[in-house]
């Protein structure tokens, strides 16, 4: 059904702007219908007095021997077609068959493993720590992560605000003591850390950084990625058909599956991650402080560098509770037999016999 009146490019973009569409989003649509325009050769104020189907078989054709990923291809060729569309652009069948197939989304990535992001750790600075020990914990999408404000961060709580979040679902999500530790870390030395990155800027031809950087890691997504990637490309480096198999993105899949596997519900991490499946978004409730009373309790399973800390903790404070408990015991009793009579009567693990054997010699010295 045509329409009587169509729309500009930029009225357009206005018009997803009111539907609540992210910035991140509208810029998408801008480059690809702006690169469309310059393919057909005409301005792109003036794009919706130029539309012809065949223009778009045509421009998707260039894309994919340019090497763009069946992924772009798709995403490109989607944005053109609702343009069209909207413009009252109607499409023969073949045309739409074609217009809309649908694209396949096979993905050559692999697990980011728990070595690899500890050697990542090692190699890094302080602020890339951060960087990574926030996205581990949160699972927060890195173009969310680089848009975040020092004051949307309240003790180990993160506010994800609707206006930097993807479909403007934003939410909270939770620090680990690990990464709440990096962190503060990061933030005791960020001003320095802003002066040095600034200087070495200079005369170099890029945006400018706001006189008052109120944003957290003080990057943009682009720096946040380059930071990622050659620290990748040191441990690893492996790519796929298109980039790298390890991306800032997979930072997200990995909480999304040690969150799980450490014993979080996956109602719980579904709703940190914010998607928005049917069941979860319409029948899953919970308060923030039930949220938040869970992800601790499961947070180990999404420490780095503190992994191997946390089992030994672990073992040395069920050991001490072991201590505690033997050493009040024993010291009711008032002679030698008393002692072992007693700890016959105990079930004793091989950690128990060792905390006694200790405990006894302790007690015979005194």
């Amino acid at each position: 059904m045509a329409t009587k009146k169509r729309y500009s490019v930029p009225e357009y973009l206005e018009m997803l702007r009111s539907a609540n569409r992210s910035e991140k989003t509208i810029d998408l649509y801008r480059i690809v219908l702006s690169n469309f325009a310059k393919f057909i050769g005409v301005p792109v104020d003036s794009l919706h007095t130029h539309l012809k189907v065949p223009d778009i078989f045509r421009f998707i054709d260039a894309k994919k021997k340019q090497g763009l990923s069946a992924s772009g291809t798709g995403t490109n060729r989607g944005i053109i077609v609702t343009f069209f569309e909207i413009n009252g652009i109607e499409f023969d069948k073949l045309q739409e068959k074609v217009a809309k197939a649908k694209f396949s989304r096979v993905g050559d990535d692999k697990p980011l493993e728990i070595e690899t992001l500890q050697k990542m750790m090692d190699l890094t600075d302080v602020h890339g720590r951060a960087i990574i020990s926030f996205l581990i914990s949160t699972g927060c999408r890195a173009g969310e992560t680089c848009q975040l404000l020092l004051s949307d961060v309240k003790g180990d709580c993160v506010h994800i605000r609707n206006e930097i979040a993807k479909g403007g679902h934003g939410g909270y999500v939770y620090l680990t003591t690990e990464a709440r530790e990096y962190l503060d870390i990061w933030l005791s030395s960020r001003d320095d850390y802003i002066k040095m990155a600034d200087a070495r800027c200079i005369g170099l031809k890029q945006a400018r950084r706001p006189k008052h950087d109120s944003r957290l890691f003080a990057c943009s997504y682009i720096a946040m990625n380059k930071k990622f990637t050659r620290l990748y490309e040191k441990v690893d480096g492996s790519r796929g058909k298109y980039h790298k198999q390890i991306t800032l993105h997979s930072c997200r899949k990995y909480f999304r599956t040690n969150a799980v596997k450490g014993g979080m519900s996956i109602d719980l991490v579904e709703g940190i991650m914010r998607h928005t499946g049917y069941l979860n978004s319409s029948y899953v409730r919970m308060t923030e402080a039930k949220k938040y009373e869970e992800f601790k309790a499961g947070e180990s399973a999404l420490y780095i560098t503190r992994a191997d800390h946390r089992v030994q903790s672990s073992k040395l404070d069920q050991l001490q509770r072991v201590n505690k408990e033997l050493l009040e015991r024993l010291q009711r009793v008032e002679n030698r037999e008393n002692v072992i009579g007693t700890l016959d009567k105990m079930p004793l693990t091989p950690e128990d016999q060792l905390a006694i054997a200790k405990l006894v010699i302790e007690l015979q010295k005194k």
